[in-house]
């Protein structure tokens, strides 16, 4: 556990100042100041829970009509160049196989 950053000091500070405050109320008040509190916070939650669209299965035709369809008219535009020049496509499949065949002895 870190220092406590000054925002969350400040939290603290006021919580604590809360707590004293509240203590001078009657058991009856604070019995009351919970209910308010927990009906605030009930409400609040409420509003920020995702909407019943959230829950509800969409078919894979609603899913793509929601996303934008990129076009490309051209294959060049598509083709990576991320592929080491100094690395064959053999080196990289030789690679694959051979730690394929360690995690499988590693396994056993």
């Amino acid at each position: 556990m870190g220092v406590p950053s000054v925002s969350s000091a400040i939290f603290a500070a006021k919580l604590k100042s809360l707590i004293e405050a509240v203590r001078g109320l009657s058991p009856t008040e604070q019995l009351e100041l919970i209910r308010s509190v927990t009906q605030f916070l009930d409400t609040s939650c409420r509003q920020k829970e995702p909407s019943g669209d959230f829950w509800k299965l969409k078919s894979i035709e609603e899913i793509a009509g929601t996303h934008e369809k990129p076009s490309a008219s051209d294959l060049a535009e598509l083709a990576g160049d991320f592929w080491p020049e100094d690395e064959s496509s053999d080196a990289f499949i030789d690679y694959v196989y051979t730690q394929r065949q360690e995690d499988r002895l590693s396994d056993s």
